[in-house]
């Protein structure tokens, strides 16, 4: 929904550029340059939005601890997971209560709602142009095709009907006998010149975009336009004021839909015209071009915010980052105060160390230095250093929407360990891997012999470079009893299995899960807006690219809400707000500068 509202606020703004420019211009330009400076509005319109040079890459949001910790685990548990869950509690303040109390279930509910009222209106809309071309075939069924000068027309008896055409058919009323060269020459100029291709798209354009209100300006714009280049053509060969006249004996107020018509719709306009014919200015068209190449960039490129821009520049000098909790509860009052995280950066502005002190629910030290498994995102950082876990989403925030990339180079490249065995990882392609195998082997197989080693499998869907799925698929060993099971065993001076050994290995076997997906993740552009993981799933909301607010849903319903505050370019403060939009805690951010 925020995209299709940026989508046509920056229509609006085009539109309206183009339409200033267009009055600035009619009157110093011919209906020839005109014409193609509407479509070039028509087209530009709805390019430029869609447009956008990359300045700069945009930031990655992702997020997940859950993937960097769970997603090498053999057999994630239940109680582990619900946990990590419920510490990704995101919240809101109390003076925005109004707007957390309206359930996110009931804005996505309007909100699919305005979009299937859009879609209905479009739709009837572009019924009516299918039944304007269905009356075209009509009339044309129902015509007497005849020659005139060489050129099929077709008659329509029709008493009231002039003249009209659709791309090369030309229709002439049966009854017209004065004037009927003058017609004909009308109607066979429009279909030289193609114009039914301008009415057409015209048409369409509006009902696609009909909220625009300049799409219905633009649309009779064109439709006026192409009368008016007709009456420029057939003044090189007819008299000015007989052309005038019969403009205005043979014009007709009803027109079929979608064909160029001699209509006396803007017949004054045209009268004008025809009386004051204007002169093209050299000026005016590398006016167009120059305007038009500033729209461009003013409107195509990646916008930054101010704000975002301020965060760069700040977070270029950022020494220290220090993350403090203070609780709204009555009963938790002596966590207040307490580190929850120190980020420490080298003068160079890469991380020098990551270390955290505590972690939700604040009650208990946690003091651990995180190890990444490539230099994070610094601008990016700060929304991992509130404590709480963010789920299979964290790792797009530190490394990017394509990270299985820096996981699978981790995984190859960390150190094994291990008296009795050692992982192994095999990755189908290092720049972006489709699938990771992580099995175990002996350390040293003369002595020890392992039973039912399981094997891991994790795959990643892509689109654009963007992660989009994760599926696994683990394959373990059962014993007898139906239980997974793995046993390392020590070899006999022999060297090889004792009977019981024997035994034991014959009476397991290997059993493969299905195939599973993991997460599934959705964007705005390049924003992470949506993880879902099983029955639980993670909303992220943005302003001007800055991450302002995330939600957590369990079965459809909202856990608890993350409000993210900035000042100074800087995130200020998170407050967290449980499922009744209470205020329960904040995480206030403090930062030393190099230049201090």
């Amino acid at each position: 929904m925020s995209s299709l509202i940026t989508f046509y606020l920056e229509m609006l703004f085009v539109s309206l550029f183009f339409w200033l420019i267009h009055l600035l211009l009619r009157k110093h330009t011919g209906p020839a340059f005109r014409r193609f400076y509407l479509l070039g509005w028509l087209l530009f319109s709805v390019l430029f939005p869609l447009t956008s040079i990359q300045t700069r890459r945009a930031p990655d949001m992702n997020l997940g601890t859950l993937v960097s910790e769970s997603i090498g685990t053999a057999e994630p548990n239940n109680e582990d997971l619900i946990n990590d869950i419920l510490i990704g509690k995101e919240f809101e303040e109390s003076n925005i209560q109004p707007i957390l109390n309206n359930n996110s279930s009931n804005v996505i509910e309007w909100t699919s709602i305005f979009f299937i009222i859009y879609i209905a209106i479009s739709f009837f809309f572009m019924m009516r142009i299918l039944l304007g071309l269905f009356q075209i075939f009509s009339i044309r069924r129902n015509a007497i095709s005849s020659l005139e000068q060489g050129i099929r027309i077709y008659e329509v008896p029709d008493k009231s009907f002039k003249g009209a055409s659709f791309f090369n058919w030309i229709f002439i009323g049966s009854s017209i006998y004065e004037g009927r060269r003058i017609i004909f020459k009308h109607e066979l100029a429009h279909s030289e010149l193609i114009h039914s291709f301008d009415i057409l798209i015209s048409q369409i354009y509006s009902a696609l975009f009909w909220l625009n209100p300049f799409a219905w300006i633009l649309r009779r714009i064109i439709g006026i336009n192409t009368e008016l280049e007709v009456d420029a053509k057939l003044l090189q060969t007819e008299e000015r004021a007989s052309y005038a006249n019969t403009l205005l004996s043979l014009s007709q107020r009803t027109k079929p839909a979608l064909m160029n018509h001699f209509s006396a719709h803007h017949l004054k306009s045209r009268i004008v015209a025809l009386t004051s014919p204007t002169k093209h200015k050299n000026w005016t068209l590398l006016f167009s071009i120059v305007s038009t190449i500033i729209l461009f960039f003013t409107v195509s490129c990646e916008k930054i915010s101010s704000s975002e821009m301020l965060l760069n520049e700040r977070m270029i000098d950022v020494r220290k980052i220090t993350t403090r909790f203070t609780s709204h509860q009555i009963d938790t009052q002596q966590k207040t105060g307490k580190v929850v995280s120190i980020a420490s950066y080298h003068p160079d502005g890469t991380l020098d160390e990551f270390v955290e002190q505590t972690t939700y629910p604040y009650d208990r030290k946690y003091e651990i230095k995180r190890e990444f498994w490539q230099v994070p995102n610094k601008n990016l950082l700060p929304h991992i250093m509130d404590g709480l876990s963010l789920g299979k989403a964290e790792n797009n925030f530190l490394y990017g929407h394509d990270w299985p990339a820096a996981y699978a180079r981790n995984l190859k490249n960390k150190p094994q360990s291990g008296d009795f065995w050692r992982d192994i990882v095999e990755v189908d392609n290092d720049d972006l891997p489709n699938q990771i195998l992580r099995k175990m082997e002996l350390v040293n197989p003369d002595k020890f012999i392992e039973l039912g080693s399981p094997e891991r499998t994790e795959y990643f869907e892509y689109q654009d470079r963007k992660l989009m799925k994760i599926f696994s698929k683990t394959e373990y060993a059962i014993d007898e009893n139906g239980n997974k099971t793995r046993i390392t065993l020590r070899l006999g001076a022999e060297k090889s299995l004792t009977d019981d050994q024997k035994e034991i290995q014959s009476r397991m076997k290997k059993k493969s899960e299905i195939k599973r997906l993991s997460a599934s993740y959705e964007y705005d552009q390049d924003l992470l807006t949506r993880v879902v993981l099983g029955d639980y799933e993670r909303r992220f909301y943005y302003e001007n690219s800055l991450l302002t607010k995330s939600e957590y849903f369990k079965d459809g319903e909202v856990l608890n809400t993350r409000i993210h505050y900035y000042d100074d370019g800087l995130k200020d403060r998170t407050e967290i707000l449980n499922r009744y939009s209470e205020r329960e805690y904040t995480i206030h951010y403090e930062y030393e500068f190099w230049e201090e």
